[in-house]
């Protein structure tokens, strides 16, 4: 019986964070440009000539982060449904990969922009989603092979 809630209480949390996520994106899309500022003037002062390509990106990177917590909320619903080794979950990890590695992109471009910090970013990201994409592989096959089986009985 304990096996049983703790996937559930697993799923719980998860969407809990992913919310809070999403909340504290927001929170931070309204103060960006007031972050930016105070980070900018106090540690790169010679960035404040591209301030707002700066503050740009930045949303861009924003945009995509929320992407990919909407998209995790949709794959904990498929999980929740247990539809996990379906082609749906595949191209939810798919889509959810892809989104990371252009996120990765975009702090390749930051870095470009006085913030070498920003490439270590970029190297996570870009490596995080091609694991994913690997997970994605793994998936389609495993749903492949679930429906061969469903199939056959």
């Amino acid at each position: 019986m304990e096996e049983l809630k703790r996937p559930r209480l697993s799923l719980i949390l998860s969407t809990v964070l992913c919310i809070v996520a999403l909340i504290g994106m927001s929170g931070a899309a309204i103060l960006l440009p007031r972050i930016m500022t105070h980070y900018v003037t106090r540690f790169v002062p010679a960035a404040m000539e591209r301030f707002w390509l700066i503050v740009s990106v930045l949303y861009v990177a924003l945009a995509i982060a929320l992407a990919v917590v909407v998209l995790l909320l949709c794959l904990l619903r498929v999980v929740r449904t247990g539809r996990v080794f379906t082609m749906v979950s595949s191209r939810l990890v798919m889509a959810i990969a892809c989104l990371v590695v252009a996120e990765g992109l975009v702090f390749g471009i930051l870095g470009m922009m006085y913030f070498p910090l920003a490439y270590a970013v970029c190297f996570v990201a870009v490596t995080m989603g091609l694991c994913l994409m690997v997970v994605r592989t793994v998936l389609k096959d495993a749903a492949a092979l679930k429906e061969e089986n469903d199939g056959t009985i």
